[in-house]
């Protein structure tokens, strides 16, 4: 009698469900979808969070098969998982679109998502991934502020996988109330952001590989000033939200093949990075102020142009803020992620290596003090490790600037050189552009003057292929086996390209 009481239960709950009227199953029992993650050749990760603790099962089969599933697998939900459920599905073919869902009872359904599975890594394949970060789930009036309806397109598109670059919630809203800062704040953004249809259908139709940025705990966190609490209450909220692998000492850095082609890496830039040159006094200007330079590395012919517009472009950059910025002590990656990421580049047998960064490492000198920009000695370190160990073919993949940035990665773009390297900065989702951020901050009369900065040829300008500042934005990623090639089109919430053209590039030998 007690092996059968669960079944009990699941089924008077769901008898009761339907004699609500106007009240779904789907919607009461699996209130935030389904997705699937962090595929390999013959596993992946299969997610979803329950209105009740009752126990599931959950199916997998080839999608458009019938008969019996290729894995079946029951659990019951944990009471401090928030009713979160991850089941690592095994024992799946490579290469190949699996169809999923989740079961209460003997009646209750989630909605069927689908995956595809990695080919095996030494398989020629080609791969289509979407990817964008910085989505704002907040609700105002029992409503999203933001429809996410860049998320409809992308689904429809079905890419092989969706690259979730960081800025999965915003727990600091300035549309919200108040800010998150414990466990249940957290994990009740994450349930506010599921809520919105078009995310919902992006992760039922496609496998997701997500990271985190800052705003999943504070804008701008660091490892040094952010309150441990608080940051040991965001992490476990990410881990439980998503279909990610939860590796020991909760680390968040890991990479994927995609048979002979690709190798992704996906990089944690908050875990273990210092603290900010834009939090200490360093970068004041003028030094009495409580204001960071806004551009502290732009050369000063290029400072003064700005100065009509930006009169503190017409004071000396303070030389404690220029120490600050190039202090070989202040790392970005943490030792154990910079040895992993370069020791994995050099290693790596595929012929595309994709590193997935949540802040550009491209040169821009606005405010640069969260990016790799304002780490700049370890971005050196790590281009110029890259270029004497002659790894090829690496292509940066990032977020967070709410833009579209295109542009070559320079070792210093006024009188470097180039490493060789593209990256692709695209974004937001659903959130601020960078234009209205940048007329929010400074005016917007500042905005047409740094747009025509960033694509005017250098070096009165960076010469960028492409600069795209105030529109919703994602890009597709299609990597051709035969060609040897990849073409990157930034695109816009309709699906439109936004670049006159896109990135193509032809595998070097």
């Amino acid at each position: 009698m007690r092996r059968a009481l669960p079944g009990i239960v699941v089924l008077a709950v769901v008898s009761a469900i339907a004699a609500v009227p106007g009240i779904s199953q789907v919607a009461l029992l699996f209130p935030s979808g389904v997705a699937a993650g962090d595929v390999t050749p013959t596993t992946a990760v299969l997610w979803t969070r329950l209105g009740r603790l009752l126990p599931v099962a959950v199916d997998v089969w080839p999608d458009g098969a019938a008969g019996t599933p290729t894995f079946t697998a029951e659990v019951t939900p944990l009471p401090d998982r928030g009713g979160t459920v991850k089941v690592v599905a095994t024992g799946l073919r490579p290469g190949t679109r699996y169809a999923y869902r989740f079961r209460a009872g003997a009646g209750a359904y989630s909605a069927v998502g689908t995956l595809v599975t990695a080919p095996p890594d030494g398989a020629g394949a080609d791969l289509r991934l979407a990817f964008s970060g910085d989505a704002d789930g907040t609700h105002t009036g029992g409503a999203p502020v933001h429809a996410f309806d860049l998320l409809q397109t992308v689904a429809a598109d079905r890419p092989d996988l969706f690259l979730f670059v960081g800025d999965t919630i915003y727990s600091d809203s300035s549309h919200a109330p108040q800010r998150a800062a414990t466990l249940e704040e957290y994990r009740a953004k994450y349930r506010e952001s599921q809520s919105i249809p078009a995310l919902q259908a992006l992760m039922r139709a496609t496998t997701m590989v997500v990271t985190w940025d800052d705003h999943e705990v504070e804008n701008d966190y660091d490892s040094e000033t952010v309150a441990p609490a608080k940051l040991a209450a965001g992490r476990r909220a990410f881990f439980e939200a998503w279909p990610v692998t939860e590796q020991p000492l909760h680390r968040l850095y890991r990479s994927f093949r995609w048979g002979r082609e690709v190798e992704l890496f996906i990089l944690d830039l908050r875990s273990s990075r210092s603290r900010q040159v834009s939090k200490t006094p360093a970068c004041a200007n003028p030094p009495a102020s409580r204001s960071s330079d806004l551009a502290p590395t732009l050369p000063a012919p290029l400072r003064l142009a700005f100065a009509p517009l930006l009169p503190q472009m017409a004071l000396p950059v303070p030389p404690e803020c220029l120490a600050a910025l190039a202090d070989p002590n202040r790392t970005l990656l943490g030792p154990e992620q910079k040895t992993w990421l370069l020791q994995g580049l050099q290693r790596s047998q595929a012929t595309w290596k994709f590193i997935v960064s949540q802040v550009p490492i491209q040169e821009f000198f606005a405010s640069p003090y969260d990016r790799w920009e304002g780490y700049a000695a370890e971005r050196a370190e790590v281009l110029n490790a890259i270029r004497a160990g002659n790894i090829k073919n690496i292509v940066w993949l990032s977020a967070d600037t709410h833009a579209v940035l295109v542009n070559d990665i320079w070792l210093g773009t006024f009188g470097g050189e180039r490493t060789g390297m593209k990256e692709v900065v695209v974004g937001p989702m659903a959130t601020n552009t960078f234009a209205a951020e940048i007329a929010q901050v400074v005016g917007p009369a500042v905005v047409p003057a740094f747009a025509a900065f960033l694509q005017t040829p250098l070096p009165q300008g960076l010469g960028l292929s492409c600069a795209v500042l105030d529109r919703f934005t994602y890009a597709t990623v299609e990597v051709s086996s035969a060609a040897r090639m990849v073409i990157i089109t930034p695109r816009d919430a309709a699906g439109r390209p936004v670049c006159r053209t896109p990135l193509v590039l032809v595998a070097a030998s």
